[in-house]
């Protein structure tokens, strides 16, 4: 299982040794942990509590029991009915272990659904569509029960109509399309993007927008299967408008919703980086001051560093390296950790966006992180490492080599963190190979022997990880044992080792 697992995330990282076209890196292994972080951070559904505070409740309102709500909205009286759906509304807001069960086993939904029709009676259909928001807010089974009551069709309808009945609508269209895959699809076929899009404007009332944009990022969320990119992708115009204002609410759901549509293929990241205007304020947005925004706008730019390379090309010509370096000292492990993910993945990238990512003093910053005290960052900073070490030339590595990496990277060997330790041992296989290729093994060797890596090493081979074992293995009996071919060894100079068996005069100093 470990070895599948790695596998995996190895085969899902850009790689300029196998070509960088063929090779682009995922979420692979991260993927369930991140979508767990995205659901702790932006929330699947959310319920509508009562402001009872001010709120007036008859004596006979508070009386009511389920039974006798249900029978209440069945009732031919418009004000029983209206009455009734209110006493619903207030039983299903209950702060405390809502009886959304006990209500729907009383039969309230079809009755509630019914409702939503009653377009004399604008403030039933507004206590209607709160109950069912409620109601949808629960259990899968609780929402499969509304959407087999035929609210859906009904909530679309009322959507477009707009006012505060159609912002109520659209909460409770979020909260089935959040359920999950199906549900969402179930909401998007019924035409809800198209009746949700006039609310996605700038001018739209601050709690309406609010509502719809939250509403419009439970549509593009879940996996297995993705979104249909066409139900969604007409309103990336809106979004693109929504990026450029100031309401952090908005600005973190409308990030959210691009984090979702770049987490797949690259046609995808393609037809979102292109809209007029949406790429440069979606990095900028890498700057906002609150976490809650940032955190989404780096997860979307990061998708969009695992696309081709000229998708990565646009990133970089909008000046996301600045951004991820001030992300790579802000001290939040979760986006420091983020952001180390996407300059793993420049690193992974053509020769011209290592060198810019070089140029920018990325290599300073990420030996920065693996000093972190957190296992998860200095992992992603190990893979950016790995990543060079795999695709750089001579010179960029000197520079890796110039950081003052070494020592730190190596650390990670005795890491609880089995991965992070076969990703050190990836990448000291990598540059090993480098070496051997420019004749520095032995002046290599003698460094990591300097600094303790060699013991480090050695102790691996007693690792229960049948994997790191044979790697490390591998690396002592290729590069540790003693050479007899004397033309491999360096001569030593009072400047620096220098070889006469390569061709070139690139050197990598160690």
């Amino acid at each position: 299982m470990a070895e599948k697992t790695h596998t995996s995330r190895l085969s899902a990282y850009k790689n300029t040794g196998q070509g960088t076209n063929d090779l682009r890196r995922k979420r692979a292994e991260l993927s369930i942990n991140l979508r767990k972080q995205a659901r702790d951070e932006q929330l699947l559904k959310r319920r509508a509590m009562s402001p009872e505070a001010n709120e007036e409740v008859q004596d006979t309102e508070k009386l009511m029991t389920p039974a006798q709500i249900v029978q209440g909205l069945r009732s031919s009286d418009l004000s029983i009915k209206t009455t009734s759906a209110r006493a619903a509304r207030r039983m299903l807001s209950k702060e405390q272990n809502p009886p959304i069960s006990i209500m729907v086993e009383a039969g309230v939904i079809r009755p509630l659904v019914e409702s939503l029709d009653r377009d004399d009676c604008q403030d039933l259909q507004f206590e209607a569509a709160w109950a069912i928001t409620n109601i949808a807010s629960g259990t899968h089974e609780h929402t499969l029960a509304v959407i087999n009551g035929g609210a859906v069709p009904k909530l679309v309808t009322l959507l477009a109509q707009g006012g505060v009945v159609g912002e109520q609508s659209a909460w409770a269209l979020g909260n089935i399309a959040g359920d999950g895959a199906q549900p969402r699809d179930v909401v998007l076929s019924h035409g809800a993007l198209p009746a949700l899009l006039p609310h996605l404007t700038p001018t739209t009332p601050a709690s309406q927008l609010k509502t719809a944009a939250w509403t419009f990022s439970n549509f593009c969320r879940n996996k297995n299967p993705l979104v249909r990119f066409e139900l969604v992708s007409p309103a990336l115009p809106y979004i693109a408008d929504l990026l450029d204002i100031s309401d952090q609410e908005v600005l973190a759901d409308t990030c959210w919703a691009l984090s979702y549509l770049t987490d797949g293929p690259n046609e995808r990241i393609e037809v979102v980086q292109t809209t007029p205007y949406l790429l440069n304020r979606l990095i900028k947005l890498l700057q906002h001051k609150s976490p809650a925004v940032r955190t989404p706008a780096l997860r979307a730019v990061g998708n969009m560093l695992t696309g081709s390379d000229q998708q990565t090309d646009r990133c970089l010509a909008e000046g996301c390296l600045d951004y991820l370096t001030t992300l790579l000292h802000c001290g939040k492990p979760s986006l420091v950790k983020e952001a180390a993910w996407a300059v793993s993945n420049v690193l992974a990238g053509t020769s011209e966006q290592i060198q810019l990512a070089v140029d920018k003093g990325m290599l300073t910053h990420l030996v920065h992180v693996l000093g972190v005290d957190d296992v998860k960052c200095q992992k992603e900073a190990a893979w950016a490492i790995t990543n060079l070490c795999l695709g750089g030339s001579p010179p960029q590595l000197d520079a890796l080599v110039a950081s003052g990496f070494l020592e730190p990277y190596c650390n990670l060997l005795e890491s609880p963190d089995q991965r992070a330790i076969i990703v050190v041992l990836e990448g000291i296989t990598n540059l090993m190979q480098a070496a051997a290729k420019f004749g520095q093994v032995e002046p290599l060797c003698i460094r990591l022997e300097e600094i303790g890596a060699l013991d480090k090493i050695e102790a691996l081979q007693e690792h229960e990880n049948e994997q790191i074992y044979k790697k490390a293995l591998h690396i002592l009996d290729t590069y540790f044992e003693d050479q007899d071919d004397q033309t491999a060894q360096p001569e030593q100079t009072t400047d620096e080792f220098k070889f006469g068996v390569t061709s070139t005069n690139q050197n990598i100093n160690f």
